[in-house]
């Protein structure tokens, strides 16, 4: 049975590999080899949440500190904010360990995620890489998009914005099925180690919000198929976990 420190070695070799096959994914010009640095890179990424609950688990056990819960705030505005804060809620919880809380003001949505420091962190930084990745992805469909010129104005900004949920859902439709994976086929006691995470982030949340309600889900329009189906596709080629600076995060431009 591996020691405490032997398992926080091998988490601190799982995040520099998922570094590295994230590095060649960006610089090879190869898709299919692409495709590949960054499907490897996913699975290290869903291992590595939980190689770090597996130590944090043993340290309760143990009556060691464990590591402390934060809670993190992120901010959508634009036009495109309802759907924005929508799709990446999903590849938040696609994460099975993070919670998330959403507030409103005039011109904002707000997301707190909350949960154990390097689930929230790992959280951060991949809603880092996929603001940038989801306006590139935009900007690339948008210009040869066949029926914009047929559309209203309204009808424009919902097919964008239909693209940006068919990207962001896919992308966690992926690290979800990955975490399904791994509680299935990986090691036995996977599945106990992420709900007792999660449990504590459970915690957490009522501990700092005691009085906290749910909401009511809002409304929103819809764009086309068409226009899901496409962010959907470029959903599939995103890489995820991509390391970007802290002063890359802030609204994904209208």
């Amino acid at each position: 049975m591996k020691t405490e420190e032997e398992s926080s070695r091998k988490a601190e070799k799982t995040l520099k590999l998922i570094t590295k096959l994230l590095a060649k994914a960006a610089n090879t010009p190869f898709p299919a080899e692409a495709q590949a640095f960054q499907e490897h890179a996913e699975r290290l990424m869903v291992r590595y949440g939980i190689e770090q609950a597996t130590i944090d688990a043993e340290a309760g056990k143990s009556g060691r500190p464990q590591e402390p819960m934060v809670e993190e705030r992120v901010e959508f505005g634009g036009q495109y904010k309802v759907g924005q804060a929508r799709g990446f809620t999903s590849v938040a919880l696609a994460f099975n360990t993070v919670r998330v809380l959403q507030a409103n003001t005039p011109t904002k949505k707000i997301l707190y995620l909350i949960g154990a420091e390097s689930d929230v962190d790992q959280v951060l930084r991949l809603f880092d890489s996929l603001r940038l990745q989801l306006a590139a992805a935009m900007q690339a469909w948008w210009p040869t998009y066949p029926y914009k010129d047929f559309l209203s104005a309204q009808e424009k900004t919902l097919e964008r914005r239909q693209f940006q949920l068919g990207f962001l859902t896919t992308v966690a439709g992926r690290i979800g099925a990955i975490y399904s994976a791994e509680v299935t086929h990986g090691e036995p006691g996977n599945e106990l180690v992420l709900a007792s995470r999660r449990d504590r982030a459970d915690q957490h949340v009522n501990h700092l919000y005691p009085q906290i309600r749910a909401a009511r889900r809002q409304s929103m329009s819809m764009g086309s198929r068409n226009a899901h189906s496409a962010g959907s596709y470029a959903g599939t080629r995103a890489s995820v976990n991509a390391e970007m600076s802290p002063s890359a995060r802030g609204s994904l431009k209208a």
